[in-house]
This record gives structure tokens, sequence and C-alpha cells, in this order.
């Protein structure tokens, strides 16, 4: 199964970043980039279809688009930190239409120092440390890794179904509509959707306006109904429904027990 993190998919300046311990992470993508450094124990890391070993010491960075996943050993400590492409813009420029001849790589003991100091930590930089210290990785990555001057094939249909549902889910959208978009036969996209994503393009669909619709919980004080309909539930029955099946409580129990703000 693969799946598409719409919330790491956002510009403006958008940033977040954890340790992990044994966390594994299947096979997923979005539009930002994410950095990947390995504190202590081995991590395998597929991306795009090749595997790479990372162990203590070792970054390794994915670019918009790749498909990745991260397997790591017992006694494993990694952290990761997924940012758009504002706070590189110059970088991104640079490699547009362009495609990496690897995945992980060293940084130079100066700009190690730098991020163990400022970035790999449970606090977030301010936004000047912050862009100082994603350059200077990428700026590492760059000195390490060739680049091809042809963008690779990245499974160009799974990223086209996503950011369609991503930008248009909250409207009244079905499957036939992105047979449409993709030139294909229905039932050759049912079949390949299925396949791709391992779950019925209905459910594919609520998880976008389920995530819509929390963020309308936590960030306003909207009525339920608008919510609902807002994030592009037919009726409020359907969302309430929706919403307890996936959550486990009802869209008021979740803003009223604070699980939000």
């Amino acid at each position: 199964m693969i799946f598409h993190q719409p919330h790491n998919s956002k510009s403006s300046y958008n940033y977040n970043a954890f340790f992990y311990t044994t966390e594994i992470w299947d096979f997923h993508f979005h539009k930002n980039l994410e950095l990947i450094y390995v504190v202590k124990g081995k991590v395998k890391c597929t991306i795009n279809n090749t595997e790479y070993i990372l162990n203590a010491g070792d970054y390794g960075l994915c670019l918009p688009y790749d498909i990745h996943s991260y397997l790591p050993n017992s006694d494993t400590l990694y952290w990761v930190g997924v940012f758009s492409e504002d706070y590189v813009r110059l970088y991104a420029k640079h490699i547009q239409g362009k495609s990496p001849l690897g995945f992980t790589f060293k940084c130079p003991e100066s700009t190690d120092q730098l991020l163990q100091s400022t970035l790999i930590s449970e606090h977030t930089p301010s936004i000047y440390i912050l862009k100082a210290c994603l350059y200077a990785v990428c700026d590492a990555f760059l000195n390490e890794i060739n680049f091809t001057d042809d963008a690779k094939n990245k499974n160009t249909n799974i990223i086209l179904i996503a950011e369609y549902v991503c930008e248009n889910h909250t409207k009244n959208i079905t499957l036939k509509d992105i047979s449409e978009l993709l030139g294909y036969d229905y039932n050759y996209v049912s079949r390949y959707f299925h396949s791709a994503f391992n779950m019925s393009f209905t459910n594919f669909l609520n998880i976008y306006r389920l995530e819509t619709a929390i963020r309308l919980l936590e960030e306003t004080d909207k009525k339920i109904t608008d919510i609902a309909l807002e994030s592009g539930f037919q009726s409020v029955r359907s969302f309430n429904n929706t919403f307890k099946r996936y959550t486990g409580v009802s869209p008021s129990e979740w803003r009223g027990n604070n699980f939000t703000r």
C-alpha cells in the first residue's frame, strides 16, 4: 500500500520534525522534501524501489514525490524532518528537472556540528537558523550526489491521483473523474487504484475529507454542519457516521473533549 501524506504536501513554510525509535514507515510520498538522520542503530530505506542502508551518522534526503519507506533495526534512534521548498527556493530551482543518483550522504564536520546543535533536537529553531541548516544540508547533498538531467518517472499515475484528490476532495468527485483525468478505461483505473492504494476510492477520499474536517474543528469555531459541507461530505449524517467510524468519537466529542486545542 502507498500513502500520500497531504499534511506534508503543503507549502507556506511547512516544517515538522520528530525522533523515532522502532517506528516503521510504510511506502508513502508527499510534495515536501524529507531529511533523515540516524542517531544510533541502522535504518533500511527504500526510495523509488532502490534500497539503502543508513548507519549511525548517515543522512538521507528525499526529494518531492519520492516514494519511500523506513525499516529500522531494534535499538535504533533516528530523526526525520519534513520541509517545504519555501525554505530552500534556490536549491529547488537548481535541481528542477533533475534526478539524484543516490540518497544517503555524509555532512562535513562543520555542517554536522551545526545540525546537531540546532536542527536535530527537540526544539524547532527560528526560521533564519532553520533556513541556514536546510541550505547547508542541501549543499552537502549536492557535493556528494550526482544528478541526471532527466527527471525520473516517479509512479506518475499514483501522484496524479493523489494530487487530484488532494486539490478536489471538497467537491463531489468520483473514480470516473479519475479515469477521465488519466485517459484510461474506468474498470482498468478501478483495478489499478485498488492495487496501488489497497483501499476503495471512497475510503481514500474520506481520509482527505476527514483531515480537512479535523483541521477546521481544531482551528475554527465553525458549526459542525458547515464543517461537514466544507469538507466535501454530502450530508451531516454521512459526516458523523464516517468521522466516528475512523476516529471512534463524534465530531462534537472530538471538539468537546479537548482533542484539539
